[in-house]
């Protein structure tokens, strides 16, 4: 039985990390995941995680709900049902994601820093499928993927708004499949609904209060924020991939 001052950090730090994704629309997601895993185990804090930012995304992608870029969003939800399924039959093997967060840092750090004349990676409707595929995989394996996700995003042919919802929605069904995903592998929900209710009614509130920052922030500082919240979390990931590595 979880205690009442473990759902209370709980509850703050859903706040706290919904007005960091609604703001900017990812790391959130990263660092709550983080702060689970400091008080249970991956099998139980990845589950926990994807129900929270289930809420967390759905209430900002509600909001933002006319700028969605529903043809990225189509495809994308075709691909990541077939990732998701695929990776749900294989969780049961052993699996080794030690190197991912090198992967993960090199396609960052390449997509906010790369020279004009080399070739973005900003897919369109077809290429969203793929990325589903990608990221539908991935999702029930390592919990979060909204810093994968964000490289998607790192273009000029989409304004914040479109940014942000676009991104919501993609993560509000990543989310569901997840939740779908632990469920059908015998993961029990029950025992957790109570602190997942005081984490999701303080994500309601920071999600609220984070879309309306957005929607007063200018489009070149929304910019600035995106790509330094991706820099910020590639140094991250490249400092924990070279502590995996040195250890071996």
């Amino acid at each position: 039985m979880i205690d009442s001052l473990t759902i209370f950090l709980l509850s703050l730090s859903a706040l706290a990390t919904s007005i960091i994704s609604a703001t900017v629309g990812m790391a959130g997601g990263t660092v709550l995941l983080s702060i689970l895993l400091l008080f249970f185990t991956p099998s139980i804090s990845i589950p926990l995680h994807a129900a929270n930012q289930f809420v967390s995304n759905f209430r900002r992608c509600w909001l933002l709900r006319e700028n969605i870029r529903w043809n990225f969003f189509g495809s994308y939800a075709v691909g990541a049902t077939i990732g998701n399924t695929f990776s749900a039959w294989l969780l049961k093997s052993t699996m080794t994601l030690e190197h991912s967060s090198l992967l993960i840092a090199v396609m960052i750090i390449y997509t906010v820093f790369k020279p004009k004349k080399l070739p973005s990676f900003t897919p369109h409707t077809r290429g969203f499928f793929f990325v589903g595929i990608f990221l539908g995989f991935l999702g029930m394996l390592i919990g979060a993927t909204g810093l994968i996700l964000g490289t998607c995003f790192v273009r000029d042919d989409m304004n914040k708004e479109e940014i942000m919802a676009t991104q919501g929605v993609i993560q509000t069904y990543s989310h569901m499949l997840k939740v779908f995903g632990f469920l059908w592998l015998g993961f029990n929900y029950v025992p957790w609904l109570i602190p997942l209710a005081f984490m999701s009614v303080a994500t309601f509130i920071g999600t609220t209060y984070g879309v309306s920052l957005v929607r007063k922030m200018s489009q070149q500082l929304f910019n600035v924020l995106f790509r330094g919240v991706l820099v910020i979390s590639a140094i991250q990931l490249l400092y924990k991939w070279s502590k995996v590595f040195v250890a071996n």
